[in-house]
C-alpha cells in the first residue's frame, strides 16, 4: 500500500469503503510493481461513479475488461442482447443510474488504457460460449412472448418452449460446474461458466502484455466486473508469480 501515490490509495479505500459498486484487491508483480483490481458493478449510482471515476483517474496505466465482439462469433449479436438490458435500466431511471467504470476509463483524455481481451486468436470456447449465450437470451426472451405469438405460429411456439426447457434442464449443469470453474475446462460442463473462465485468462495474460508494453510506469490498475475478480487474481498468483498484497 504505501507504494502507491497518495491519490491512488484514497480512491481505492473509497472504493473499497461501497462493496455493494466494488471489490478491491492488490497485486504485487514480478517486477515489484503494484497492480490495483477494481472489480465493479457495471451499473451504479452517481456517488460509486465519482468514485470509480477518481480510482481510474488517479493510475497512468489502466487496463479494462472489454469483450471483444468483433473477433467472436456471434459476439456482436451477444453485445446487443447483454447491453441492451443495461441500457433500457439507465434510461428508466432517468440518469439516475450511470454506467461502467471501464467506458470512464476510456474516456480519460491522458495516461494510458489498454483492453486486457485483445488478442491475436480467441479461445475456441468462447466461440461456442458467445453462440450459446445469445441462443439462451433470443430463446427466453421469445419464450416470455408465448402468449402473445401462440394464436399467430403456434407450431413455432410449441418448437420454441421445447428448446426453453431444453436450455432450462442444462442450467443444472452449472451446479457441478461451479465446483469446477477453475478449470479452463470447466465450459464445456456449461458454457456459462466460460464467459468468466476463459475471459479470466485473456485478462491475466493481457496483464503481462500490458506491464511489459510500459516499463517505466509504476503501478497499474485494471477495472473488471467483479465476478472475474477471483479467478483472476489467482491465475496471477498461480501462474504467473504474482503475490498478493493484503488491503486496505
Amino acid at each position: 500500500m504505501a507504494d502507491l501515490p497518495e491519490k491512488a490509495r484514497r480512491a481505492l479505500e473509497r472504493a473499497h469503503a461501497e462493496p455493494l459498486s466494488y471489490a478491491v484487491r492488490l497485486v504485487r508483480a514480478p517486477d515489484g510493481r503494484l497492480v490495483a483490481i477494481l472489480g465493479e458493478a457495471h451499473l451504479k449510482l452517481a456517488k460509486a461513479s465519482a468514485i470509480g471515476k477518481d480510482v481510474v483517474s488517479s493510475f497512468e496505466l489502466r487496463g479494462v475488461e472489454t469483450f471483444q465482439r468483433k473477433q467472436i462469433t456471434w459476439g456482436r449479436a451477444l453485445g446487443v442482447v447483454i447491453s441492451a438490458p443495461r441500457a433500457l435500466l439507465r434510461a428508466l431511471s432517468f440518469g439516475a443510474i450511470k454506467d461502467s467504470t471501464i467506458i470512464d476509463a476510456k474516456q480519460l483524455p491522458s495516461g494510458y488504457t489498454v483492453e486486457l481481451e485483445r488478442a491475436k486468436k480467441m479461445p475456441f470456447g468462447l466461440h461456442v460460449v458467445s453462440v450459446y449465450m445469445t441462443s439462451f437470451f433470443v430463446v427466453s426472451f421469445l419464450a416470455m412472448l408465448a402468449p402473445v405469438l401462440a394464436p399467430i405460429v403456434p407450431a413455432f411456439v410449441a418448437a420454441l418452449m421445447l428448446v426453453a426447457l431444453g436450455f432450462q434442464v442444462h442450467l443444472l449443469a452449472l451446479i457441478p460446474g461451479f465446483f469446477l470453474r477453475r478449470y479452463a475446462w470447466s465450459w464445456v460442463i456449461h458454457p456459462f461458466l466460460g464467459i468468466l473462465t476463459l475471459r479470466d485468462e485473456l485478462m491475466s495474460t493481457g496483464t503481462l502484455r500490458m506491464l511489459e508494453d510500459h516499463p517505466s510506469i509504476p503501478e497499474a490498475v485494471v477495472v473488471m466486473g467483479r465476478a472475474h475478480v477471483s479467478g483472476y487474481q489467482r491465475l496471477l498468483v498461480e501462474r504467473h508469480g504474482y503475490t498478493s498484497v493484503p488491503f486496505p
